[in-house]
């Protein structure tokens, strides 16, 4: 029985390491007011660890510093992105904390978001990963010695590092309130005070041993002027320390600019990776098109060598196969074109294989050296056409293209054997003529031949 118990055990842990995954999303706050977005991926599956490499290549487009990561869990990747002290006060990292005030002596921190099961793509976090029970395990970091006032799961006060565990099937508040303290400035802002106080207490002390009423009364005019320097400091202080623990309607305003300003870079985020993705398609459209000129113009050679007598019927048509092949294989690398982009690049795959197709259908012929003169010449046009024209005029008029060059050289042939016959006939009844019209017979000839 024992054995049976093991046996299951050992089957059970197994199962729950191969089912482990992993998905964190952490803010970190830094001392100097920049926010560090870290996403950290992994899955011990290869099927898990495959989505994965597709979502780090998503967050890449968008400007995360992408690393390889692996722990106990599998392996992925972490992308991090920061933004400055500046860019922390329009919008917000994440698009979850938001920074409220910041001022000389404090900063504050607030989140009040409503987790659903669209939160995940609305904040642009790729896909969901799910470890411990959660699908998404967010945390927030902040420096040490941040008041923080939060509804977090757990928590690590001494760290000042707060965490939720997020599950689509519960929808749950987040909900956080931090106060930065900006230590330095407030040494300085205090350390300034004492320094006005002590001043003030020596200028006290000169004044009462001057006998001239007229100093004193000029030496007390400045203590009192100095002493407002203090009592600015500190009036300073305690408003920012009402503003920085406190939820006012001036927060709340701050925090709806501040969504309004995510709004707006997500817009554009969305219309610079469109025109990205544009001119990656442009791109290959072109590189689409210069390769089916070059299947076109090779159809047209082999044709063209076909009807000449230089291939054989199973040459040309083994040639035609692999040039069919290789349109089809543009047809099937088509997958980041639009619908209408494929359904063009279908009709010009569709005409390629019906000229193929057509090649050793027909009968070689054996050409004159006139023939191939003007052959050589239409060969020559037709080329210049497929270089300087549209891929689809090239591709619907190639095959027509070369049936009108043969049957124009067949023409010119049969021109030029009359017109050579009718010189000889005109050159044997004049004999011994003028030299006029020998050079007319000949000039007949000429143009017959052109």
């Amino acid at each position: 029985m024992k054995g049976y118990w093991k046996l299951g055990c050992t089957v059970l842990l197994i199962t729950a390491f191969m089912l482990l995954s992993g998905f964190r999303a952490q803010t970190i706050i830094h001392d100097d007011g920049s926010e560090t977005q870290d996403v950290l991926k992994v899955s011990s599956t290869t099927a898990g660890q495959k989505k994965l490499r597709a979502d780090a290549d998503e967050f890449q487009k968008r400007n995360y510093t992408i690393m390889d990561y692996s722990n106990n869990n599998g392996e992925g990747f972490r992308a991090m992105r920061t933004i400055t002290k500046d860019g922390a006060n329009k919008s917000s990292v994440d698009h979850i904390v938001h920074k409220t005030h910041d001022g000389l002596i404090c900063s504050t921190y607030y989140i009040d978001y409503q987790y659903n099961p669209d939160s995940i793509k609305s904040l642009r976090m790729g896909i969901p990963m799910e470890e411990n029970n959660a699908d998404l395990e967010y945390i927030v970091s902040f420096p040490s010695g941040t008041q923080v006032v939060s509804n977090s799961t757990k928590s690590d006060n001494q760290g000042s590092t707060y965490l939720w565990s997020l599950k689509n099937s519960h929808p749950q508040a987040i909900k956080l309130q931090a106060t930065v303290w900006h230590k330095l400035a407030i040494y300085v802002a205090l350390m300034l005070v004492i320094a006005v106080v002590i001043l003030v207490l020596l200028i006290e002390h000169r004044r009462r041993n001057v006998i001239s009423w007229k100093r004193a009364a000029q030496m007390r005019r400045m203590e009192m002027m100095l002493l407002f320097i203090p009592i600015f400091i500190l009036g300073y202080m305690g408003y920012e320390y009402f503003v920085g623990t406190h939820i006012t309607a001036d927060t709340l305003a701050k925090v709806s600019q501040q969504q309004q300003e995510e709004l707006l870079e997500n817009r554009e985020e969305d219309r610079r990776l469109h025109d990205a993705e544009l001119r990656k398609n442009d791109s290959k459209i072109i590189h689409i098109k210069d390769k089916m000129l070059e299947i076109s113009a090779s159809l047209r050679d082999l044709n063209r060598g076909y009807q000449s007598g230089q291939y054989s019927k199973t040459a040309a048509k083994a040639e035609a196969q692999k040039l069919t092949s290789q349109a089809k294989d543009l047809l099937d690398n088509s997958g980041d074109l639009s619908q209408a982009d494929k359904d063009v690049l279908r009709q010009l795959v569709n005409r390629v294989i019906q000229e193929a197709e057509d090649i050793g259908n027909g009968q070689t012929v054996i050409q004159t050296p006139i023939q191939k003169r003007s052959v050589s010449e239409e060969q020559k046009r037709a080329d210049d056409l497929s270089s300087s024209g549209t891929l689809s005029d090239t591709a619907g008029n190639s095959a027509s293209s070369d049936t009108a060059g043969t049957s124009d050289s067949t023409a010119s042939g049969s021109d030029n054997s009359d017109n050579s016959g009718q010189s000889a006939s005109t050159a044997g009844n004049s004999g011994s003529g003028p030299a006029s019209k020998a050079s007319a017979g000949s000039g007949k000839t000429t143009k017959g031949s052109k």
